[in-house]
């Protein structure tokens, strides 16, 4: 994400990002070595984290990629708000899948609902966002 799009809110939603993600390696590594599982499901795991951060992070980076919007459509307040739905979303899914990981350590096997209600979260917040930065679009049109 470039300097002049972060706040005080997505540099805060950034570090702990990166913190649950660096703690949800150490888990995965310590529930590899406790229960057994192979090294190539721990790697797997890991490189999906890896892809998924990644992407969503260039996704921050070039936030016109989200919408299909030209860069100077893709200014102001929709920048902010297309930096911000994608930063919340990230954000989502590694605490989701740290709490998944520590509750796989502990031993507690979680409902299959668990992984529907954080898609469905995602898509809320997504929603939330879209119909925000839809609405000051179709305002800039009429002006």
């Amino acid at each position: 994400m470039k300097k002049e799009d972060m706040t005080i809110a997505e540099l805060l939603m950034e570090a702990v990002g990166i913190v649950c993600a660096l703690i949800y390696v150490g888990l995965q590594i310590y529930y590899g070595a406790v229960y057994g599982v192979s090294g190539i499901q721990i790697m797997m795991n890991v490189a999906m984290l890896i892809l998924f951060f990644a992407g969503l992070t260039l996704l921050q980076i070039y936030p016109e990629r989200v919408n299909g919007l030209t860069r100077e459509v893709c200014s102001g307040k929709v920048r902010r708000l297309t930096v911000h739905m994608v930063g919340l979303a990230k954000l989502i899914f590694v605490v989701s899948l740290l709490f998944t990981t520590i509750c796989d350590v502990m031993g507690h096997q979680l409902n299959s609902g668990y992984s529907l209600v954080v898609v469905v979260l995602i898509v809320v917040v997504t929603l939330i966002y879209e119909y925000r930065i839809i609405k000051i679009l179709k305002n800039n049109v009429k002006k």
